[in-house]
């Protein structure tokens, strides 16, 4: 019984030190900026004991000294992002000091890539900028940027249990004046020249998604700067970008709007405005430096023959309705007609 005991105990010590631990730090090319630099911090992941296939990470900065500029993924391993900064997230995360990013890796990331020159373990690259003028009520000499305890890790092991998990922030001192000539995050994006991955465009249509509305999904990346934005257009045939269309008497009289064809911004999953199917879909990725990539997708004949079918019957639908309101009207005034007649006659007749 005392073995028993015995063997319980050291497992029990030695069990942590077995488990799966990955490791996220955060790095930059320097250890001190000043006034007016702008300068990148690479977000890492290490020690992967075991596949990973998610990452959730959560920042925490002096906004008083630092400004978040620019969010990059261009080299980044991961290829499926559920949350990234855009401009707005990242306005936001200046307003309160916190900057959050989830991403995934389909059939995991399983540690840096032997060999590879490069950073294979990068998750994201952060630019940061010194206010030439800073106004704060604190006096800094040290700007520490830290992981927050809802920083999350989970395994590729088909139950997305969480890694045990260690973090190393990173500390960077303050000078007196500018400690670069020009920020590198520039030079990485003007030297771009190629355009994002080529992709596809998936039209969908589920109960659960937008009331069964159709709606489309889209993705790729760029490994140089990075996507920027996505933008869709949904135009009919003989239609042009940005000219106002001609509406029938029908489509007048039934309140129809005016169609302009124009490229909108545009998330993933994007709710159609065409839910006739009727126009073909075009998506471009544009990455940060300027390079587009553009995929056309014509809705299948017998989807749009399908959709027809049913919005075709809403005229005929309107006008039998319409009519039945015209000839109940008629009715009620011929009644009321009738009745005069008997009462002028009957006062006649008096």
């Amino acid at each position: 019984m005392f073995k028993v005991i015995k063997f319980l105990i050291i497992f029990l010590f030695l069990f942590p030190a077995m488990a799966s631990a990955s490791s996220l730090r955060l790095v930059s090319d320097r250890d001190a900026y000043g006034p007016g630099d702008n300068f990148a911090v690479d977000v890492l992941i290490d020690n992967v004991e075991m596949c990973v296939n998610v990452i959730s990470v959560n920042l925490n900065y002096p906004n008083d000294y630092l400004n978040l500029i620019d969010f990059i993924e261009g080299e980044s391993l991961i290829n499926l992002w559920l949350e990234k900064p855009g401009q707005k997230e990242i306005t936001k995360a200046n307003a309160n000091g916190e900057i959050n990013f989830i991403g995934g890796v389909p059939g995991g990331y399983c540690g840096h890539i032997p060999g590879d020159p490069g950073k294979s373990n990068l998750l994201a690259r952060l630019i940061f900028a010194i206010p030439g003028l800073i106004i704060s009520d604190v006096e800094r000499d040290e700007l520490r940027i830290d992981f927050l305890d809802s920083t999350k890790v989970l395994l590729n092991d088909g139950f997305g249990t969480e890694d045990n998990l260690e973090t190393l922030e990173i500390k960077l001192k303050v000078l007196d004046s500018p400690a670069l000539k020009s920020g590198e995050w520039k030079n990485q994006i003007s030297s771009d020249k190629i355009k994002p991955e080529p992709f596809i465009i998936e039209l969908r249509q589920d109960k659960g998604v937008f009331e069964n509305q159709y709606y489309i999904n889209f993705y790729t990346t760029d490994k140089q700067s990075g996507i920027d934005r996505y933008e869709v257009l949904e135009i009919k045939p003989d239609y042009e970008v940005g000219i106002v269309s001609k509406l029938s008497w029908w489509e007048k009289v039934i309140g129809k709007k005016l169609y302009i064809p124009e490229w909108k911004e545009a998330a993933m999953p994007y709710l159609l405005e065409d839910q006739n199917l009727e126009s073909t879909i075009k998506v471009r990725a544009i990455d940060k430096a300027g390079n587009e990539r553009y995929v056309e997708y014509v809705p299948p004949e017998e989807l749009r023959i399908k959709v027809e079918k049913t919005s075709n019957n809403l005229p005929y639908m309107l006008l039998f309705i319409a009519g039945a309101v015209i000839i109940l009207i008629l009715l009620f005034f011929l009644i009321i007609a009738i009745k005069k007649k008997k009462n002028v006659q009957k006062n006649k007749e008096e």
